[in-house]
């Protein structure tokens, strides 16, 4: 009868060999990303701004983390075949093999380090590459002027809280002081069947934001239905708004955050916009253990045979193969769920799932012999 369970010994000898072959994977594809990430920068700011290759060097450090997140996926697949792989052309696995030990229990190891290094992305690198990004923005502002200092297009915001929608308008917005000229506030009750009904309307010469406090409008006409025109010196509009919210509605972008991603979701949904693409993007972050254990499954799965005359090369690309035909699908997939013709959840998970048990069924296939 097969040992379903490594010893503790061999446990952590097949866990250091996946977590090896995983790190050198990571450090090859990472290399990569920063080379052409930086080679990019570097021809894009040319003589246009003062910034040493040291500055560029350090500003691609801080993009990078946001940059591999897509790959996480290859990384797992290519370090686990590399190492499974490499097990295999030393005779390992076939001496585990012949001691007893199942196909489940040589690749538990593994995955216990696929589900580790989901959470810890998910929980930890995650966050982190976030406020890695805040600080790219910041000092891409001083060194190498990306962000604009004002926007004299027309620009719309929206938020709610409280029973409340405000949609704001504003001629010009700067975003150092985060002031908005000509500025337009339509103040919307929501109510019980979430429908919106207009209460008020606000046209100030200038409103400047507090964060997180108020906006404080000057120079105000007031309007409101059955009731004439008012003019106010002064009028003070909560708002949960901060300049780093205000800077990312305004340029489009959306923070990545996991820990504040339902916050931000609530919030979306407040102010009338839909959160679809928070929500598919919070349930993606909750899968990537499941996805990085079905990488894992299709590396195994690919490098546990024993090795054949020219057989090496075939299975590696078949494991290649696989892999990118995985992240098509589940890109696929997720690009459905982003235009509401399948729900999130099943956007998200569908993929990693069918995955997984697709490679349990040939694992098991394996282990029969």
């Amino acid at each position: 009868m097969s040992a379903a369970f490594l010893p503790g010994t061999l446990f952590g000898y097949v866990f250091g060999r996946a977590a090896r072959g995983v790190a050198v994977a990571f450090v090859v594809v990472t290399g990569i990303i920063m080379l052409v990430d930086f080679v990019e920068a570097n021809r894009d700011v040319g003589g246009s701004a003062d910034v040493s290759a040291l500055q560029l060097l350090f500003l691609t450090l801080l993009k990078t983390p946001g940059l591999i997140e897509q790959t996480i996926p290859f990384v797992v697949l290519f370090g686990m075949m590399g190492a499974i792989h490499g097990m295999n052309r030393r005779s390992e696995l076939i001496v585990m093999r012949a001691s007893g030990h199942s196909v489940w229990g040589i690749v538990r190891p593994a995955l216990w380090l696929a589900a580790l290094i989901g959470l810890l992305w998910s929980l930890a690198f995650n966050p982190l590459a976030s406020r890695l990004n805040d600080t790219y923005d910041a000092l891409s502002v001083s060194w190498l002027d990306e962000t604009p200092v004002s926007v004299d297009d027309e620009v719309w915001l929206r938020e709610g809280r409280d029973g409340q929608q405000i949609v704001i308008r504003a001629g010009q917005i700067d975003l150092p002081s985060s002031t908005l000229a000509d500025a337009t506030f339509l103040v919307l009750d929501v109510e019980e069947d979430g429908r919106t009904r207009f209460t008020r309307r606000y046209d100030a010469a200038y409103a400047e934001l507090v964060p997180r406090s108020h906006w404080a409008l000057s120079g105000v006409t007031q309007n409101a239905p059955g009731a004439g025109k008012t003019t106010l010196e002064t009028v003070r509009l909560p708002t949960a708004l901060d300049p780093e919210t205000l800077l990312a509605q305004t340029t489009g972008e959306r923070p990545a955050d996991f820990w504040s991603m339902r916050a931000d979701i609530r919030t979306n949904e407040q102010a009338g916009f839909s959160a679809r693409g928070l929500r598919l993007r919070f349930n993606r972050l909750l899968s990537l253990p499941v996805l990085l254990g079905a990488m894992t499954i299709i590396a195994a799965g690919v490098s546990m045979s024993l090795i054949r005359e020219g057989g090496t090369l075939r299975l590696l690309i078949i494991g290649a193969v696989l892999g990118f035909g995985v992240f098509f699908a589940d890109s696929l997939v997720v690009a459905f769920g982003e235009v509401a013709v399948i729900p999130v959840v099943i956007a998200a998970w569908s993929v990693p799932l069918i995955v997984m048990m697709l490679g349990v069924g040939y694992l098991a296939r394996i282990e029969d012999g």
